[in-house]
């Protein structure tokens, strides 16, 4: 977001940038036309109790009303320090961008002396003499220490260590009179977010609860004010139908109806239907891994190297992923996903990872309009195993992953889609009695990148001894 001061005079500058309010009114005006703040933006700004609590849908502008907040208390209040908590480190780094673009906007002779400016914090001198510094510091779901100040906890629900953040986070206005928000899109009933969101375990009387379904936003929602009388009456295909606008429409036909009312609308889907809740991934994924581009970036493994490689349909994109293995142990080390690339490529980068990293297997899907491309590679590479998609394959892998979460065995990066895949798979015992594990298509794919990793990471199982005298191991599943 780019705003341009509108040129006003001295005296309406001092007027507005004397308090908080004023200040946050001030940077909304364009050169143009203001920015008309949503009514449940104004809401939260003026809301100044301890404890704010934000259940909302998905991108409904709290990030740049973070940082607007924040930038106007470092620059009216001494020794101000505002903390970012975020879901992983780019989105920490998303937030100091915010902020760092909204402090551009000031009139210069209202700028505090920025100091340090740095990817995960911002430092303002004082303009007295005293020189105090305020500052916005940005980092991943850790529990912030020392500084005495506000706090932001952005999608609390999404982190693994979420109850040790909120403790230390509850520790840091004790001795100030800041406030302390928690804000963010539901992750399942599980985690301290839902527990205060839904009271289901105490009360918790000091936290001031704001519920922003998608109908309250005008990006999402064609009449916002007769949306907000009558959409919660109605079922969401009916509000959806009624006041989505064509991007929110996209969105719903693009999801299944569980995970739409939990991105968009504030619903706590209820756990039991995942064959792994988010309690069983989010302990396995990490921000600390960072992951390779290309096969040449990968380091000199100390283990084996397995991946896997599941074949895009029409409508899916083909995914591949790398894992490395020591003692039962696995990290991803590259996810690639291949939208719209003709076969004929995705087989020359095959080739390519096969000629430059020691690929001890790489179970491929043969089933449908993979078969050739499974061929071409088994025919010129022992390692690569072409595997059919049955719905016996299917548990054998799902059981295989899950195990592996179960143990903590497997370490992959805290990637918002790939959380989503793994948690969509569901198990639903078919009429003829067999068990079929499988998530619903959208428009992102049919859990394509979910099966590329299930593929990588399975167990290795001995087939039957070959009929020649030698002996052979084959990954069937």
């Amino acid at each position: 977001m780019t705003l341009g001061i509108v040129k006003r005079t001295e005296e309406e500058f001092a007027d507005w940038l004397g308090t908080e309010w004023g200040f946050a009114e001030g940077l909304l005006s364009y050169d143009d036309e203001p920015i008309a703040l949503e009514q449940y933006q104004l809401n939260f700004l003026q809301n100044r109790s301890r404890f704010r609590w934000v259940t909302k849908s998905r991108q409904v502008g709290f990030s740049f009303l973070f940082a607007l907040e924040a930038l106007a208390r470092c620059h009216l209040r001494e020794k101000h320090t505002a903390v970012f908590v975020s879901y992983n480190l780019d989105e920490a780094k998303e937030k100091i961008l915010v902020a760092r673009q909204v402090y551009e906007e000031l009139p210069l002779a209202y700028q505090k002396r920025l100091v340090v400016d740095s990817k995960t914090e911002l430092s303002f001198e004082s303009n007295g003499t005293n020189k105090r510094l305020s500052r916005i510091l940005s980092h991943p779901s850790k529990a912030p220490r020392g500084k005495k100040g506000d706090v932001y906890l952005d999608e609390l629900a999404h982190y693994v260590n979420d109850r040790e953040v909120y403790r230390g986070s509850t520790a840091l206005i004790l001795r100030s009179n800041g406030q302390l928000t928690g804000c963010s899109t539901p992750l399942g009933r599980r985690g301290i977010f839902w527990e205060i969101a839904n009271e289901e375990l105490r009360k918790y009387p000091h936290h001031i609860r704001q519920l922003v379904p998608w109908w309250l936003c005008r990006f999402f929602c064609a009449d916002v004010k007769a949306a907000s009388a009558e959409a919660p009456n109605l079922s969401t295909e009916e509000r959806v139908a009624k006041f989505g606008r064509p991007t929110l429409i996209e969105q719903f036909d693009s999801l299944p109806l569980d995970d739409f009312q939990q991105e968009f609308e504030g619903r706590y889907v209820d756990e039991t239907y995942s064959f792994y809740p988010y309690e069983l991934i989010l302990p396995c994924t990490s921000d600390d891994l960072v992951l390779c581009d290309e096969p040449t970036s990968v380091r000199a493994p100390e283990g084996r190297i397995v991946a896997g490689f599941d074949v895009g349909r029409t409508r899916d994109r083909s995914e591949l992923a790398v894992f490395e293995e020591v003692a039962g142990r696995f990290t991803c080390r590259m996810l690639k996903s291949f939208e719209g690339t003709p076969f004929a490529e995705q087989e020359a980068e095959l080739r390519r990872l096969l000629g430059t990293l020691p690929v001890a297997r790489l179970s491929i899907d043969r089933s449908g309009i993979g078969m050739n491309l499974a061929e071409n590679l088994t025919r010129d590479f022992p390692q690569v195993v072409g595997e059919n998609f049955t719905n016996e394959a299917k548990e054998r892998w799902a059981t295989d992953f899950k195990i592996l979460l179960q143990r903590r065995d497997v370490t992959m990066p805290r990637e918002r889609e790939l959380v989503a895949q793994i948690h969509a798979i569901k198990r639903r015992v078919l009429p003829s009695g067999k068990v079929s594990f499988d998530a619903e298509r959208n428009a992102r794919g049919h859990a394509d990148k979910f099966w590329a990793v299930a593929l990588a990471c399975q167990r290795e199982r001995q087939t039957d001894k070959p009929r020649t005298g030698e002996i052979g191991m084959r990954v069937l599943g």
